[in-house]
Parts: C-alpha cells; sequence; structure tokens
C-alpha cells in the first residue's frame, strides 16, 4: 500500500491556470509578430500604427542632435506618419522629460522592428526579474507572470513594464538597501506623475537616505540630460504638459484612462467635476499613505503593496500599460500571504476578477482598469485592518518591525 508521504500531491489549479495563461500570451504575441501582417511591421517592414511610433521617431530626433524637434507637434506628427507610411495614422506625442530621451535616442540607434522587439523583451525581463525579487516562491511568481497588464504593455510596445521594474525594486530594496532603492526610485522620475505619492511615504516612514538618494539620482539622470541636449527641451516641458493636458481634458476615447476622472467622464461626468473628483481622491490617497507608512503595527509588505496600488489610482493620466504596477502591489500582497500563512478562496477570486477587468476594459468601453485597481487596494486595507487587530490583540507591534522599520 503507498506511504502518506507517496501519494501524489493535488493538482495545483491556480498555477496550472497560470501557466495556460502565460503560453496564451505568448502565442498572441509569437503568432502576430510571424503572421504576414505583422504585428510590428507589415511585410514591406514599414511599422504598423502604434504607441512605439511616438517613442522611436522622438529617439531618432534625439539621436540627430535635434531633440527639441520631439516637443514640436507638427514635426512629430509628420516624422510618424513618414515612418509609417500612413499620414491618417494616429498620432503618438512625447509626454516625457528629456531624461527620457536618452532611452529613445538608444532604442533608435536599431532598425524599428528590432528597436521595438529589443525594447519589451528587455524591459519585461527586468519587470520579471523585479517580480522573482519580491515573491517568495516560484508559483507565486508564476502568477504574477500570469497578470494581463505586462503582456498588454508588451503588445503596444509601452513604458509600462520599465516603470514597474523601478517600482518594485525600489520598495523590495527599500529596507535593506536604502540607497540603491533610491537609485531605482529616482529613475522613476521620467515618468514622474506616477511618483508623486512615494515621497510622502519615504518622509512618513522614516526612509530619509533612501529619499535623499531618489532625489540625487533624479537631479543626476537631470544634469546628464541637459549635458547631453542642452537646457531648451527642458524649457519646452511646460507647454507640452499643457498640450498633454488639454488632450487629457478633451479626451473622447475616455474608457482609456484607467482613473477616476477616466470613469466620470465616461460616465459623462462634467471635466471639471471629474478633475476635482480626481484631486480629491489623490489627496485622500496621499493622506492614506502617510497614514500607512508611520503605522509600526503594518508589516512593510502592505505598505509596499498598498504604495503600489495607490499610484495606479492617484493620477488621472493612467493607462492599462501603467497598471503593471498593480501587478507589483498584488505580488507584496502575495508575499504578506506566504509569511503569515493566511490566505482565503475568496481573496483568490478577488484577484482572479481585478485582473479580468483589467484585460476586458477595452471590449466593455468602460475604464474597468480602474475598477481592478480599487478592488486589489480593497483586499490590502482588508489585510492591514485584520493586522492591526492582531496587534490590539496581544498588545505587540507586528513582529518584523524591527526588521523593516530601520530609520535609515
Amino acid at each position: 500500500m503507498p506511504t502518506e508521504t507517496s501519494k501524489e500531491r493535488p493538482i495545483d489549479w491556480p498555477t496550472v491556470l497560470a501557466l495556460a495563461l502565460i503560453a496564451f500570451w505568448v502565442l498572441i504575441l509569437a503568432t502576430g509578430l510571424g503572421t504576414p501582417a505583422g504585428r510590428i511591421t507589415n511585410p514591406d517592414g514599414v511599422p504598423i500604427q502604434g504607441d512605439y511610433l511616438g517613442v522611436y521617431t522622438a529617439g531618432t530626433f534625439a539621436l540627430h542632435g535635434e531633440p527639441l524637434a520631439a516637443y514640436d507637434w507638427e514635426r512629430h506628427k509628420a516624422a510618424q506618419h513618414a515612418l509609417s507610411n500612413n499620414p491618417e495614422s494616429t498620432f503618438f506625442p512625447w509626454p516625457y522629460p528629456p531624461s527620457f530621451l536618452l532611452v529613445a535616442g538608444a532604442l533608435a540607434l536599431l532598425p524599428y522592428y528590432f528597436s521595438m522587439l529589443t525594447w519589451g523583451l528587455t524591459t519585461f525581463a527586468a519587470f520579471a526579474a523585479a517580480v522573482a525579487k519580491i515573491t517568495t516562491s516560484r508559483r507565486d511568481m508564476i502568477l504574477m507572470l500570469a497578470t494581463p497588464a505586462p503582456w498588454l504593455n508588451l503588445y503596444i510596445g509601452q513604458n509600462g513594464a520599465l516603470t514597474a521594474t523601478f517600482v518594485g525594486f525600489g520598495l523590495v530594496l527599500l529596507p535593506s538597501r536604502p540607497i540603491l532603492a533610491g537609485v531605482f526610485i529616482g529613475l522613476l522620475s521620467i515618468k514622474p506623475h506616477l511618483g508623486l505619492l512615494i515621497p510622502f511615504a519615504l518622509l512618513a516612514g522614516g526612509y530619509y537616505l533612501a529619499f535623499a538618494s531618489a532625489a540625487a539620482t533624479a537631479a543626476a539622470l537631470a544634469l546628464a540630460t541637459t549635458a547631453v541636449f542642452g537646457v531648451a527641451p527642458w524649457l519646452a516641458m511646460p507647454e507640452q504638459l499643457g498640450r498633454v493636458t488639454e488632450v487629457v481634458r478633451t479626451a473622447q476615447e475616455t474608457e482609456k484612462l484607467q482613473s477616476l476622472f477616466g470613469m466620470a467622464r465616461c460616465l459623462s461626468a462634467p471635466v471639471d467635476w471629474a478633475l476635482g473628483m480626481q484631486a480629491a481622491f489623490a489627496v485622500v490617497l496621499a493622506g492614506g499613505v502617510i497614514w500607512l507608512w508611520r503605522r509600526r503595527d503594518v508589516t512593510f509588505d502592505l505598505k509596499a503593496a498598498g504604495l503600489a496600488a495607490a499610484m495606479t489610482l492617484a493620477s488621472p493620466y493612467q493607462f492599462v500599460y501603467d497598471l503593471v504596477i498593480l501587478t507589483i502591489a498584488q505580488a507584496f500582497l502575495l508575499r504578506h500571504m506566504a509569511a503569515t500563512r493566511e490566505a482565503s478562496p475568496n481573496e483568490a477570486r478577488a484577484m482572479l476578477i481585478a485582473n479580468l477587468l483589467v484585460f476586458l476594459f477595452a471590449y466593455w468601453h468602460i475604464p474597468l482598469g480602474v475598477v481592478g485597481s480599487a478592488i486589489v487596494m480593497g483586499l490590502i486595507l482588508r489585510r492591514i485592518a485584520n493586522e492591526r487587530r492582531g496587534a490590539e490583540r496581544t498588545g505587540k507591534g507586528c513582529p518584523s518591525v524591527a526588521l523593516f522599520s530601520a530609520r535609515a
């Protein structure tokens, strides 16, 4: 008769489902790249219309010593139309600081097809490394790599995997290596609106060394950019931000904005009302982050998860590719579950629903991604409340507070 130890373990269906989803994403991308229509270029080598056109053309300007042209809408639009050989194609403006032109310029050294492929695969690999660093088991890493946001980002050639990498490494290294963590956080200055809540967390949590490192990294990046491109691109930034703000205010495809502002506009709320709601919500989130990161009865993993989830909710200018950061939030939540050895089927179902909403937003023409972010935030807040109640019952702080609240 078989002994207890020789019995086969039951099938881990979540892992099987996650592996199947990863295979699905790979199949979609691989067949898209291999079909005659192409996903990056057509059979004649002409780029297919997509977000990466804006990155590549801006990088080409920077590579040829004309970084200011990336902020000239007419020149940038003409360059994209010429590259795609389609004067009616959608225009993708350059809304980023000049520091991001350093990356775009390097990418423009390659032909378009290999540039987009290199960009997508490299940033996805970096994101996977961040997830591997956060999660405590191969199973949890697989579950996180199956979430839809990273694959949607890879599909369109956007920068969500890169920004999520900075957030993931910045947070997971914060307790043990604050200076290096600050470097990653400072690199997020290439998309500053995503990191607006991070200074509140660092200061409230007492991570002053990481805060200084992040500020120094952002400053050094700006100085290096100025040395390469001069001051002119920085002077063009305010006007460019004004144009981008107007585009957001007047956007017709409001379902693409995965924010409270986008949801309000999708439900026909006036622009000023929607912006007011978003601003008030951002203030509440900032206050919540300060409160959370000051707590000594909440473990670091929940603080990191709460901050990452709040980052996906704070800005009105939030697209589905920015929700790769939501996967980082879920990775920290799984890390907390592994540490406490507490998980419930309802939490698993809720996370599955949240990720399904991220995937389905385009089909329902509603910004469902913000609902997914809210669901994940709700799970984190529930965990925080349970942990605080447990600390109150025992009359002690969290066991890991001494490790994670070092005031660097």
